[in-house]
């Protein structure tokens, strides 16, 4: 990751020290530290020398989708782009039109090559076999100091865990640089029924059939999603991680989710914890303290049903404790609800500070 990077929102600059951990410096003054989301009104390059080796972004039948490509600078160039295509039966005509926007952007900041992989919702290890087809010609130029940019916007979590998988465990690159547009909040829910449960791939831990199974999970607007999980594993311990303090200060937020996930909260065994909403080192540091109390007492099971940016902390997490298995339901539809809510702030995402800490395996 480029350790000079300038922000529009700012006007200054964002630095690493020799410690790794970065700092905002506003003419020549050290400000303070990059420890929290950033909201961005324009994204520049990392390659302060040339183009980046790689943008990669996903449609999807959300609006938000194409609010990072719209906030690229003039000066943004990438050598290649990628873009996912999560095939929706239900929402093919919103998918193909941001599709068309996204390529329609990118094109305009990229050199040599802009791919589409095309997948189903179901079947993320396709999609990553496509992109393993074609990386011998995208890959960064230099493997220790790679220009990656990665949108999660339009991801699902599953895929976002696949994706992270084979761009830091397998290709060992590090955490690229992630952005996350945020959507307007509404007290609705996302999702209709679960369609399956599935251990996430090269997330599937070590299961012991002599411990018992910790359930941590991450609530939101989807409890259908979440009580499928826990009833299927049936825990005898469990604890709901909710976004608290939520995200802007929207207390309602907090209030609807508690009282959507009110039949889980209410189950003997299940203890609540908070977690941010956007801050993966944050999320990790929860997961963290989780597992230092319980260690090898457990089978430690992590269902991610909250925000993409926690999805995020569990990558991280996972990354030091492969004992840990995490689960994943798949909807049986998207709410009409969550395809009209609108863009929220992009925001560039805490996480420098864990690419220069280097991941150890503890376990």
């Amino acid at each position: 990751m480029s350790s000079l990077c300038f922000y529009q929102r700012f006007d200054a600059r964002l630095v690493d020290n020799t410690l790794g951990y970065p700092y905002i410096v506003r003419n020549g003054e050290q400000m303070k530290t990059y420890d929290e989301p950033v909201a961005i009104k324009q994204l520049p390059r990392l390659n302060e020398y040339g183009p980046d080796d790689l943008f990669i972004c996903c449609a999807s039948f959300e609006e938000r989708c194409v609010s990072s490509v719209t906030k690229l600078a003039s000066s943004f160039r990438a050598r290649y782009s990628i873009i996912f295509v999560i095939e929706e039966t239900f929402y093919s005509r919103e998918v193909n039109a941001q599709l068309i926007r996204l390529q329609t952007e990118l094109s305009r900041h990229t050199s040599e090559g802009l791919y589409i992989i095309r997948c189903q919702r179901d079947n993320p290890a396709d999609a990553i076999g496509q992109v393993k087809n074609i990386w011998q010609r995208v890959r960064p130029k230099d493997a220790d100091e790679p220009f990656i940019t990665l949108d999660i916007s339009g991801f699902t979590k599953i895929y976002l865990l696949q994706l992270l998988h084979f761009l830091v465990a397998e290709q060992n690159l590090g955490i690229p640089r992630i952005i996350h547009t945020t959507q307007e909040y509404a007290p609705t829910r996302l999702t209709r029924g679960v369609e399956q449960i599935t251990t996430v791939p090269n997330f599937f831990g070590t299961i012991s059939l002599e411990k018992q199974t910790l359930l941590l999970l991450m609530l939101g607007f989807e409890p259908e999603r979440c009580l499928s999980v826990w009833k299927q594993f049936n825990p005898v311990r469990t604890i709901a991680l909710i976004s608290n303090p939520p995200r802007d200060g929207q207390t309602d937020y907090l209030a609807y989710a508690e009282s959507s996930n009110a039949s889980l909260l209410s189950q003997g065994g299940v203890e609540r914890r908070d977690i941010p909403p956007d801050d993966p080192f944050g999320v990790r540091q929860v997961l963290e303290s989780i597992y230092h109390e319980v260690r090898d007492a457990y089978n430690v099971v992590i269902g991610p049903f909250g925000t993409k940016p926690q999805t995020i902390g569990v990558f991280l997490f996972c990354l030091e404790h492969p004992k840990v298995q995490v689960v994943y339901s798949f909807p049986s539809s998207y709410t009409h609800s969550y395809a009209q809510r609108q863009p929220g702030a992009t925001l560039l995402l805490p996480l420098t500070s864990v690419a220069a800490m280097g991941f150890r395996n503890s376990e």
